[in-house]
């Protein structure tokens, strides 16, 4: 075993030490009529360029269980719908969305071994699953059909590859407008997109006079479906006018400890911000609605 001091007078090191990667689904709900959603993250992840993960499904906590993802299985991805759920009066499977029976998925993420089980129904009675689902669902339309508008949410990289450009000794970004990891210090920056609907509620911009000239502001907030859930400083897209958001903070509502869709306070970047180095399909229809 090594010593943990070094042989260099003045100088002194600690044995490496293991890695404490914790993998965490943060959500698995199902999406009206037949999808499930699941989303997950990597709590303290190592400094390695990629994780693979790998989503799997059975209908009780123990297996077995049904392989979902591609064998090469999802790089650097954070999220994962199921589409292939049958109707509770198909024979021919599980019938995993009926209530008697509740579906559960595991995700295996590779290099540090992690692994997480989640299922999709809540301790709840029949009763206020109903309540729950009925909420939900009617959220849902909500954003689709009446108020809501097309967006792309963009989530932060919290872990993967280190950005080569612009990463200083200290860790942090020496770019403002660095477009290999735009200031996150990771390469890419942030995730591929995923598509959904939200509601603006508008508040009159807000200037402030400081030395160097005048200061614009324009804060306020917006509603959107229980997923995916997002973070601060994710940054949000509104399709229509390809106005760009930073989210400042995050608040669910719940109903009966469960969330039924999230308020947001976010503020508007400005047009030179790096932000809108961002690619996002304009023609993308939400594919999970």
């Amino acid at each position: 075993m090594t010593a943990p001091n070094s042989q260099v007078y003045g100088v002194q090191t600690s044995p490496a030490k293991g890695s404490g990667a914790r993998l965490e689904i943060t959500r698995c709900i199902p999406v009206w009529p037949r999808k499930v959603y699941l989303q997950w993250v990597i709590r303290t992840p190592s400094a390695v360029a990629h994780y693979t993960f790998h989503v799997a499904r059975a209908g009780g906590p123990e297996g077995p269980w049904e392989i979902l993802t591609p064998i090469a299985g999802l790089i650097d991805e954070y999220f994962y719908v199921d589409d292939a759920i049958q109707s509770p009066h198909d024979d021919s499977s599980m019938g995993m969305m009926s209530l008697e029976r509740k579906p559960y998925y595991r995700v295996t993420g590779t290099p540090d071994n992690l692994e997480a089980v989640g299922d999709t129904w809540p301790a709840l009675d029949q009763r206020r699953q109903g309540i729950h689902f009925k909420l939900t669902r009617d959220a849902l339309r909500y954003f689709q059909v009446g108020a809501g508008t097309e967006v792309a949410v963009f989530k932060r990289r919290r872990w993967g590859e280190k950005c080569p450009i612009c990463l200083s000794s200290t860790g942090q970004s020496t770019r403002a407008h660095c477009s290999t990891c735009f200031g996150t210090t990771f390469v890419g920056g942030y995730w591929n997109p995923v598509y959904t609907y939200a509601q603006r509620r508008p508040s009159p911009i807000q200037t402030q006079a400081v030395p160097q000239g005048t200061i614009e502001s324009n804060i306020l907030q917006i509603l959107m479906p229980n997923i995916p859930i997002v973070d601060v400083e994710d940054v949000l897209v509104f399709m229509r006018d390809n106005s760009r958001y930073e989210i400042k903070s995050a608040t669910s509502t719940l109903v009966h400890s469960l969330t039924v869709h999230q308020e947001l306070v976010v503020s508007e970047l400005a047009r030179t911000a790096r932000e809108y180095g961002l690619k996002a399909d304009n023609w993308h229809a939400p594919p999970w609605f």
